[in-house]
């Protein structure tokens, strides 16, 4: 009968063990509603076992409130933990509660605050490891040995530590110089120039302001030493490479992985700071050339910036509009039709096919990839990277006495920092900027955008020059994407050729 009664008291007591897991609450606290807190929420929801009560989004700009906005969260629905989303929700969190686990995600540097003290927090890094960059920098220079950096102790001094570990453990030197204050980067960076071969920029807000970072890029033009940098706009302002993080709504999913391991009956021991699971890398190869370092292929096709070759579907198809403007202001527009079928681009209009043996605007109009089987016409050599650069040819005719067809041979590049909303007839498309010139008598300039949505350029404007009887003259030209599509999508019935004008 005891054995019995006790074996009904154990069941009671993992039962009520059962309950207390399943009701455990957690509060979710966002710094503002960006869309990355937005998308890291989602994935957290994916994940986390355990009843989200109650979502409070902090007044922006607006501290004072925030204390109020936190005691009201809490004292409707008593977390057990909670989850915060930004590095300004992590500190107003932190500072007022001590008793129950913190989780955060998107914090840029939580060792750089008060943060770093309390010793309930858990979080995702929004930073790549160490181990993450020296990856990278070997693949980069497998001859590398010293890296530099600078750095506050007092923020980042326990981070620091953690990388050095990790780099000595791969053959490499981690220099770190220390600097306390702005005014510091300056002599701090010349201490480092004759020590180092990359500096890497590190997670402090007042090192990674406009001005530092342009004394911090001048410094590496002029001393030809690469920055590694920690988001995409770094490569964008001179950065040779940057690793940021890939995703912020799988830095949710991690972070409902710790608050599970945080809530389970277990209580497993969860690591203060989780490793980044996905990484953006970035790449700028104007940099490349100007620091004369050689990108190699690997990172230059597993770069995220790096826009790859498309794969065109039987029943693609696209309308464009040409327009011709003639060194004497007479204007003629058409409209065409481009499609893909059986593995070839077809058009009633050759003006829109580069490259093809036709006279007239033949080859020097971009409308795709086009000349798969022809690698001397590389109107879009993939990957198309910022700062990258190619030769290629396409046929021409010069109009004189005696009409002539021959070869010219241009060089472009990829001028675009990254894709960017360009307006066309057919809406607003991501698209990246491709600059090109003639580079055997100077008779043209064009400027094009390629769009991977569309999987075509979408809008290019250039000038030709052509000879009437001897005369010197310029023939303008412009082309718009005015519809794309897919014969099986309801785009297709978007498709009419309008008449031309």
């Amino acid at each position: 009968m005891k054995a019995l009664l006790g074996q009904i008291f154990l069941l009671f007591l993992v039962a009520g063990s059962i309950d207390k897991v399943r009701a455990e609450n957690v509060a979710v606290v966002l710094s503002s509603d960006a869309a990355p807190y937005q998308e890291a929420l989602e994935g957290f929801k994916e994940i986390v076992r355990h009843r989200i009560a109650g979502v409070q989004i902090l007044e922006k700009d607006n501290p004072a409130a925030w204390q109020q906005q936190l005691k009201k969260l809490r004292s409707e629905i008593e977390p057990d933990l909670v989850f915060v989303i930004g590095s300004s929700g992590l500190q107003a969190v932190s500072n007022d509660i001590k008793n129950i686990p913190i989780v955060h995600a998107l914090a840029f540097n939580p060792f750089g605050s008060t943060v770093s003290a309390a010793k309930n927090v858990y979080g995702v890094s929004m930073i790549p490891s160490a181990d993450q960059v020296v990856s990278l920098l070997k693949e980069l220079n497998p001859k590398l040995r010293r890296v530099g950096t600078i750095y506050d102790p007092s923020r980042n001094g326990l981070l620091f530590s953690q990388a050095r570990v990790a780099f000595q453990k791969d053959g490499l030197q981690l220099v770190g110089k220390e600097t306390r204050s702005t005014g510091d980067v300056g002599a701090a960076l010349k201490s480092l120039e004759s020590d180092v071969e990359v500096l890497w920029l590190w997670p402090d807000e007042r090192f990674l302001a406009d001005d530092i970072l342009q004394r911090i890029l001048l410094f590496s033009f002029e001393r030809k030493i690469p920055v590694l940098g920690l988001s995409e706009r770094h490569t964008e302002m001179g950065a040779l490479l940057s690793l940021s993080y890939g995703s912020a709504k799988d830095m949710g999913r991690q972070a409902g992985e710790v608050s599970n391991s945080l809530l389970s009956d277990a209580k497993m021991v969860a690591m203060p700071l989780v490793t980044l699971r996905q990484v953006k890398l970035t790449v700028n190869l104007r940099t490349a050339r100007r620091l004369d370092i050689e990108m190699p292929e690997s990172i230059r096709h597993r770069a995220d910036n790096a826009i790859k070759a498309p794969v065109y579907l039987d029943g693609d198809w696209w309308v464009f509009r040409l327009r011709i403007i003639s060194y004497s202001g007479r204007i003629r527009e058409s409209v065409g039709r481009v499609t893909y079928e059986n593995g070839r681009f077809e058009s009633e209009d050759p003006r829109l096919l580069t490259g093809g043996d036709t006279v007239g605007t033949a080859g020097f109009l971009p409308f795709a990839t086009l000349h798969f089987t022809d690698p001397e016409r590389k109107w879009l050599d993939f990957p198309l990277i910022p700062g990258k650069t190619w030769s290629f040819r396409y046929h021409r005719m010069r109009i004189g006495r005696i009409a002539s067809h021959s070869w010219s041979t241009a060089e472009a590049e990829v001028s675009g920092h990254a894709l960017e909303p360009i307006k066309t007839p057919s809406g607003n498309l991501p698209a990246i900027r491709i600059d090109r010139t003639d580079t055997v008598d100077g008779a043209g300039y064009l400027t094009y955008f390629y769009s991977p949505k569309t999987k075509s350029v979408v809008k290019a404007t250039g000038e030709r020059s052509t000879g009437i009887y001897s005369i010197p003259s310029q023939t303008r030209y412009e082309l718009d994407l005015l519809d794309h599509g897919h014969r099986d999508s309801a785009a297709s019935t978007r498709g009419a050729i309008p008449a031309p004008r």
